[in-house]
């Protein structure tokens, strides 16, 4: 990975534990507060309770490993530390995050804290539900979280030669067919119906028996469906939908484009989108599905394979220079199989479900959060609710 990608990826993790925070606490009835940042020397949050406050710093590892987040903890105690000397009745809180924590991790995390800093509040969550806190009212908002519970079950053994990525392009598929009949037609292209077994599911969505079979057993591993339902029915959903995004992440493969007549951008991008192995995406896609956010970003197109900016034949469509804005952004497809077949038809051009839309911008540099929480409010929400939304 490159050293771009890897402060991506690390930045993205960081704003997902920040929002990850935030919400826990204005759920807890706290009120939160995301301070505007002229500098870096601002805290992540400020938090108001019934009878304390806090100036929280929050940093996020890749892993959830002892040697990685006791470092990580001992910075943001610092940080919350210096914030907190600055502001009158105001505690420091530091807080530490990964994907996944162990309570043993979590447990030493917090003893560390407690012989080294005991003025310090501290807190440990990760994305899976775990959270682990010392510190005035905050005692409360422990939980071990839903992963934890469950690895405390008996694991089902896996079967050798079988993928261990929940979220490799034909399982996003598949999962998109068995939440089909909670979305409408125009937000999801995807057969709606019940399947009470895996040979049911590859008959309805066009894979093979064996894929289908692989699938729904990492799903029963993981915890992940009903174990008494009559038919194949997606439980703890909330983990499920903050994982997706996270682990289904792809490098990205695109080159910017610009129109040599630019005065014909709209009738020239429809021409792009009318081959059959290209589709609208991102935020543009957001748009076409009235879920439009933000403004003033290149449309995205994907295609199923994408070759050097020097084999693309398009008579009125050439590379942007570094210093020219982009009349257009290709992409290839992260995950073709999931894309294309979800996709939907609006005005004759294809475009990406709402589902692979939110997943697309929840990491775009150019305001995705924003984009991406809007679309979690209005459809991620709802499902995660098993709640089905109108048409």
């Amino acid at each position: 990975m490159q050293d771009s990608e890897f402060r991506s990826d690390a930045a993205a993790r960081g704003r997902q534990a920040e929002a990850l925070l935030a919400e826990m606490f204005a759920q807890a009835g706290w009120k939160v507060h995301v301070p505007h940042r002229p500098g870096a020397r601002e805290v992540d949050l400020v938090i108001e309770g019934p009878e304390s406050s806090y100036a929280v710093e929050i940093k996020a590892a890749p892993e959830g490993r002892s040697d990685r987040l006791i470092p990580l903890w001992s910075q943001a105690c610092l940080q919350a530390s210096r914030a907190a000397a600055q502001a009158k009745k105001i505690r420091p809180l530091a807080v530490v995050a990964a994907p996944s924590v162990s309570p043993k991790v979590a447990k030493n995390v917090i003893e560390f804290a407690e012989e080294y800093a005991p003025d310090v509040a501290a807190g440990v969550i990760d994305f899976a539900g775990l959270r682990q806190f010392r510190g005035p009212e905050l005692e409360v908002l422990n939980a071990e979280g839903e992963y934890h519970a469950l690895a405390a079950r008996p694991a089902a053994l896996a079967v050798p030669g079988e993928s261990a990525d929940l979220f490799s392009d034909l399982n996003q598929w598949l999962l998109k067919v068995l939440l089909a009949p909670e979305l409408p037609q125009h937000l999801l292209s995807a057969p709606r119906a019940h399947y009470s077994n895996a040979s049911e599911l590859a008959r309805a969505a066009h894979v093979s028996v064996a894929g289908a079979n692989r699938f729904v057993r990492q799903l029963e591993r993981e915890g992940y469906l009903h174990e008494s339902a009559p038919h194949l029915i997606l439980v703890r959903r909330e983990d499920l939908f903050r994982n997706w995004p996270v682990l289904a992440r792809h490098r990205k493969k695109e080159v910017a484009m610009r129109f040599i007549l630019s005065g014909r951008r709209e009738a020239e991008l429809n021409k792009v989108l009318q081959r059959s192995d290209s589709c609208l995406a991102l935020f543009a896609a957001a748009q076409a599905l009235k879920f439009g956010h933000v403004h003033g970003v290149p449309p995205y197109a994907y295609l199923k394979r994408l070759g050097a900016p020097s084999s693309l034949e398009w008579k009125n469509l050439v590379p942007a220079e570094p210093w020219e804005a982009p009349d257009l952004i290709l992409r290839q497809a992260p995950a073709p199989q999931s894309v294309f077949r979800g996709s939907v038809n609006v005005n004759d051009i294809q475009v990406c479900d709402i589902l692979q839309v939110w997943l697309d911008v929840s990491h775009h540099p150019s305001r995705g959060q924003e984009q991406s929480e809007l679309i979690r409010r209005k459809v991620i929400d709802p499902l995660i609710r098993g709640k089905q939304l109108g048409g």
